[in-house]
């Protein structure tokens, strides 16, 4: 496999030579072919109200729209992938409706510039790292029955805690391969459940350093259920105790398909816990 070296000494070159040796002996066993692409499907399809929590986002960053998945986590805000902000100059959010971008349908449709987008400052585009931002609504959110904020992963729900637990995501992405390329995405809103993966098996289906335990968690792409393009940003939930919580942000997964099984790949919340707070004044505990 071809490897890109980063940096100009010697120093540098051995350094990434010891480590893709090691990721490659770690990883052998799983004998997994590699690549990546940010990437519901195999999914069913939502009830009205089921994820009153999941937003819909129509962003401009010309000359092309680009659809990605949120959630609201406050009446004010919305959480999103940093992947779906960075360059964008003004978008549509849409609130409760299973059917995306239809202002029919929708609870409330928000236009919004880029003064509300915050995206995380050490986020780089490439890398997979750091992949998260907010939207700040121009007017408080009406909460309803089809609207409604869904609390942070408090700081226990870490990776020990969650591995193996069976986690919900959602969106409204490519519902199979094949739709690919006529970009055939959802009219409606689409789920699917899969078990939390431990991190390191996870990180054997893409390149070394890709996949990291503070900024991301992984939930089986089995049966060739998972995240797809279009599906960015949306929510990854965990019900404990009555109650869903955000766990994690669509991030990434494989460029070779989303019905190919790889795990798909999320930013994980409760890294972010304090940046969040900083910028909305959500307290988590």
């Amino acid at each position: 496999m071809h490897r890109n070296y980063f940096g100009g000494g010697i120093y540098d070159f051995w350094y990434w030579d010891l480590a893709w040796l090691v990721w490659d002996k770690q990883c052998s066993k799983y004998n997994i072919t590699r690549g990546v692409d940010t990437r519901i499907t195999g999914g069913d399809l939502a009830a009205p109200n089921m994820f009153p929590y999941q937003v819909g986002l129509l962003l401009l960053r010309a000359p092309k729209v680009y659809q990605c998945g949120g959630t609201l986590i406050s009446v004010s805000y919305v959480l999103t992938a940093a992947h779906c902000l960075y360059k964008s100059t003004r978008g549509k959010v849409f609130l409760g409706s299973i059917d995306f971008a239809n202002p029919l349908t929708s609870a409330a449709v928000y236009n919004v510039s880029e003064s509300a987008f915050i995206v995380y400052e050490r986020y780089v585009l490439h890398g997979g790292r750091d992949d998260i931002g907010l939207v700040r609504l121009p007017s408080p959110a009406a909460l309803s029955d089809a609207v409604q904020t869904i609390p942070l992963a408090p700081r226990f729900m870490t990776q020990s805690f969650l591995e193996g637990e069976i986690v919900t995501t959602s969106g409204w992405g490519l519902r199979s391969d094949s739709d690919s390329e006529k970009m055939m995405f959802n009219l409606l809103l689409y789920y699917v459940d899969a078990p939390v993966l431990p991190l390191s098996e996870c990180a054997c289906y893409y390149l070394p350093g890709l996949v990291r335990g503070p900024n991301h968690i992984c939930a089986s792409g089995a049966g060739g259920r998972g995240s797809c393009d279009g599906d960015s940003g949306g929510p990854l939930t965990y019900y404990y105790r009555n109650k869903s919580y955000l766990i994690g942000l669509t991030a990434f997964g494989s460029a070779g398909g989303c019905e190919i099984g790889y795990p798909s790949v999320y930013t994980r919340i409760t890294t972010y816990l304090d940046w969040i707070t900083a910028r909305t004044g959500i307290q988590v505990y």
